[in-house]
Order: structure tokens, then sequence, then C-alpha cells
């Protein structure tokens, strides 16, 4: 899988788009090795599902402290100091949009 997705930057590719749920972690993990030495010519998006795993389920948290952490994990899976867009999929009905969004 890293030799095709360095083959699809040698061919003209630019765009990865990757989440925590792909595998779950699996995929930031081999975009991370696959792009780590490649010269920074493409964009890497990362969606955000607010998901808190706990020992017996999935929970909803769009808390910023959440979202912050899930930023900084997959930045270390992705051997990235940033991540091009960072998007959420779904919203804690009980956390308010401007709680999350920030000023």
């Amino acid at each position: 899988m890293i030799a095709l997705i360095r083959k699809a930057v040698e061919l003209g590719v630019i765009f990865f788009d990757t989440a925590e749920v792909y595998g779950p972690f699996i995929n930031e993990e081999l975009v991370g090795e696959a792009l780590f030495l490649s010269a920074r010519r493409w964009s890497l998006p990362r969606s955000s599902g607010p998901i808190l795993r706990t020992e017996s389920r999935r929970v909803l948290n769009s808390r910023p402290e959440h979202i912050r952490q899930v930023a900084e994990e997959s930045l270390k899976r992705l051997k990235s100091e940033s991540i091009d867009l960072f998007y959420q999929h779904r919203l804690t009905l009980t956390c308010q949009l401007r709680t999350w969004q920030g000023p």
C-alpha cells in the first residue's frame, strides 16, 4: 500500500483524504509512512467524526479539547506538522456550535 501511495504521488495525485476511523488509525499510519520522505507537494485533508472511544462503545464528543487531542494524535500518525484541511462529519448535539468552532 505504501508503494501504491508513493506511485500515486509520482503520477501527480496530490489529495489524500484520511480519518482516524479508516482502519481505525491504520490509514493515517500508511499515508504518514508513504508521504513522510516525499517532497511536500500534496494536500492532506483530515476528517474527524467527534468520536470518543470507551471500552464498550463509541460516543460523539465535539468538545474543543477532544478535537484538539484527535488532531494532535493524527499529526503523530501522519508524521506531519500540519493538516491542510481538518473537518468534522458530525456534531455532538449537546455541544453548541460556537463551543467548538472557536471565536
